[in-house]
Parts: structure tokens; C-alpha cells; sequence
């Protein structure tokens, strides 16, 4: 909680602000009873004692501002650059007694003992600079939405279509025989998309389709693109546990399989979306479980998710240049921005911008958030900075 972080920062500043001034009243008054005797090392330990007091002021009102103007990436670029490091162990018994706090300037104290928790506010979303830029209507339910270059591609039945994100425009039409799964667009404008009930993956091209790879027993679901090369496919069979497989090129010849096991049982059961972010992550939906679970490039599981309310209905996901990963709620209407360690960021509550079926997510090449819909509709989402 965003609030409690901030009232837990303040109360820290103001415990410590007491403490410096404290310690820099009794050295005073020691100074002027002569129970001490003046030096010039004496007035140095006092002079950076206020100097503290003084820095420490400057800092938390810098943080302030930036947590109250709401620019999130300036704040990480603040909890990143400050290491404020004061060297209290140096000072004299009477003056490190009475701060009872463990400092010292090989190990900055200043985000780890003050801050505690602050870093989950690298990203402060605040409802105020979150606006709707753009919204269009389709026939179809729009599940998959895909971000490649400067067009979005969707799937209407029968065919893939390109569209300029600001007017809609179309640019391109590829056909497919049926509705698929998922499909993802390569850098070179191929299409490959998964077709449950056949069992198979394809790859369609502007002369033809093709088929890449036959999975049965197992149905293959979600898609995305490894960032290495190749691509990741979410497999599921029924009564049985799911799997991840990564082929590393098209043609499907030299593959590996990921099941993600935690205390020697299956996490997956059933598959469905899946991402990578750019630590290399792989971050999949499994729909059984509702909860959406992060393993490393070999299948050791690092994180798992069940949404940030009850009745958590994951659908949609997918992850920013950042990489932070988004979650589509379909149920609780809102989008859940987890950072690459899963913790949670925030949560943005989508009815107030009348989204309410929040399906398929990708990210524009101008920085937008596109939200497909259960109804139809695409909606782009812009965080002003």
C-alpha cells in the first residue's frame, strides 16, 4: 500500500531527525558546562552531524515530490542513484549511544534501513495520469493482440490483420483456416499460431501456410517469442500435467522442455498465455490454478502470483521494455504490473476508464498500453510522465 509506505518513510525521518538533534543538544550543552574539551575534530563531528540532518532533509523532500508528482521512473532513478552514506561509527561513544542504529559507510543505509520496502514504488501509477487515448470497436472477442514494429495484429476468423494503432488503419492481411489459440508475428512478418483441437502449430506466410510441429497427445496453447531466438509454446493435456516447450528456430528440429516443479510436484496443469521479459523470465498463465507463475530459462521455478483480489481470472499478459510484466484480471476488471522479482506494483482499476472485459495486452511502439476486450473492444492506455 502506496499510503503506508509513505506515513512508514515519514515516521522513519522524523526518528531520525529526533535523534540528530538530540545528540547534537547534549554535545552542545557538554561543550558549554566545559565538560568536554573543545577541538577542532569536536566541532568537524558536530558540523557533520547538522550536515546530516540537513542532507537527510533534502533527500525525503526529494523523494516526495517525485512520489507525489507521480513519475514513477524518476523515482526508481532516485532509489537507484542515492546512497546516501553517513559514517556514524567514527563518532564519539556519547554521540553513537543514544541512535542506537548500525551504520556504516561501506553499507549506504539510506533506502535499505529508511526506506525499507520503497522499492515497490518504482512504479506509482496514480489514477490521475492514466488516460484512454484511443478506443476502436471489432466483431470479435479480442484475446490476442499483438504489438510488432508500429501496427497491432489481431485475429478475426479467418485471417490475421495489421492496423495502424492511432487511425486503425489496415495494413496487411494474412489468411488462416480457423480461430487460433495464440499466434505471434515474427521479425520478419511471419505468422505462427497453435490450433488446440488439431494439435498442431502453424506458420502462415504472404504465398502460404504450413504446418511446424504436431503435439498430440498434447494441445499446444499460448505463444510468445524468445528474445534469443525461437519461440516458447504452452502445451496441456487432459488429466495430465502441462508443459512449456522452446523451440529455437522455426523449423522446430531442436526444441527443450520446461516443466516447472516446486517441492517435487507440477506447478502447470493447464497452460495457457505465456512471455518472456527481458531477464529471460518466463512468466505463463495456468488456468487451473488461476495464478500465473515465472520460471528461469531452464524450468526452475523463481515466482509465483495469484492476483492482487479474490477471484483472480488472469486471461491476458505480457511485459514493457522495463521488464515489468502485465496481467489482464478479466474477472476483478483490472491490471495487475508486477516487476521482474514479483513483487507487485500496482493495480489499475479499469472501470473508471470503461474498460470492463480486459482481455489480450501488448505494448505499442509509442509506450501505450493496448487492452483488447471481451466485447470488441481496443482501447490504448497512456501513463503520463
Amino acid at each position: 500500500n502506496c499510503d503506508d509506505l509513505i506515513r512508514a518513510v515519514d515516521e522513519r525521518e522524523q526518528e531520525l531527525i529526533r535523534e540528530i538533534e538530540k545528540c547534537s543538544r547534549r554535545l552542545k550543552a557538554d561543550i558549554e558546562r566545559k565538560q568536554i574539551k573543545y577541538s577542532p575534530a569536536l566541532a568537524s563531528k558536530l558540523a557533520n552531524l547538522e550536515d546530516s540532518k540537513i542532507k537527510i532533509d533534502n533527500e525525503l523532500k526529494s523523494c516526495d515530490n517525485i512520489i507525489y508528482s507521480g513519475n514513477s521512473y524518476d523515482l526508481l532513478a532516485w532509489i537507484n542513484s542515492s546512497s546516501l552514506s553517513l559514517d556514524f561509527n567514527s563518532a564519539p561513544i556519547s554521540i553513537r549511544a543514544p541512535l542506537q542504529y548500525e551504520f556504516h559507510i561501506h553499507r549506504p543505509f539510506y533506502v535499505e534501513e529508511l526506506f525499507g520496502k520503497i522499492r515497490q514504488l518504482r512504479v506509482l501509477l496514480s489514477h490521475n495520469n492514466i488516460k484512454v487515448t484511443n478506443s476502436r470497436k471489432y466483431d470479435i472477442y479480442l484475446e490476442n493482440v499483438v504489438a510488432r514494429k508500429d501496427c497491432i495484429w489481431i485475429n478475426k476468423t479467418g485471417c490475421f490483420v495489421s492496423l495502424k494503432p492511432k487511425t486503425g488503419q489496415e495494413i496487411d492481411r494474412k489468411v488462416c483456416s480457423v480461430c487460433p489459440s495464440s499466434f505471434v508475428v515474427t521479425t520478419s512478418g511471419e505468422i505462427i499460431y497453435t490450433i488446440p483441437h488439431e494439435h498442431n502449430i502453424y506458420k502462415t506466410t504472404q504465398a502460404m501456410t504450413v504446418k511446424l510441429k504436431h503435439t498430440y497427445p498434447y494441445s499446444p496453447s499460448g505463444l510468445c517469442l524468445a528474445i534469443s531466438g525461437g519461440f516458447y509454446v504452452t502445451l496441456h493435456k487432459e488429466k495430465s500435467d502441462g508443459k512449456i516447450v522452446r523451440y529455437f528456430n522455426e523449423d522446430c528440429k531442436d526444441w527443450l522442455e520446461l516443466t516447472c516443479y516446486r517441492e517435487r510436484k507440477s506447478l502447470l496443469k493447464m497452460p495457457t498465455k505465456i512471455t518472456e521479459n527481458g531477464n529471460k523470465d518466463v512468466w505463463v498463465i495456468d488456468a487451473v490454478s488461476a495464478s500465473v507463475f515465472a520460471i528461469n530459462s531452464v524450468g526452475k521455478f523463481k515466482f509465483e502470483f495469484k492476483g492482487s483480489e479474490k477471484n483472480f481470472e488472469p486471461v491476458g499478459i505480457c511485459t514493457d521494455c522495463r521488464h515489468n510484466v502485465l496481467i489482464s484480471d478479466f474477472r476483478n476488471k483490472l491490471i495487475d504490473i508486477l516487476a521482474d522479482d514479483g513483487q507487485l506494483l500496482s493495480s489499475i482499476k479499469l472501470e473508471r476508464l470503461g474498460i470492463s472485459r480486459p482481455m489480450g495486452l501488448c505494448i505499442t511502439k509509442d509506450g501505450e498500453l493496448c487492452v483488447g476486450q471481451g466485447n470488441g473492444w481496443m482501447h490504448f492506455i497512456r501513463f503520463s510522465q
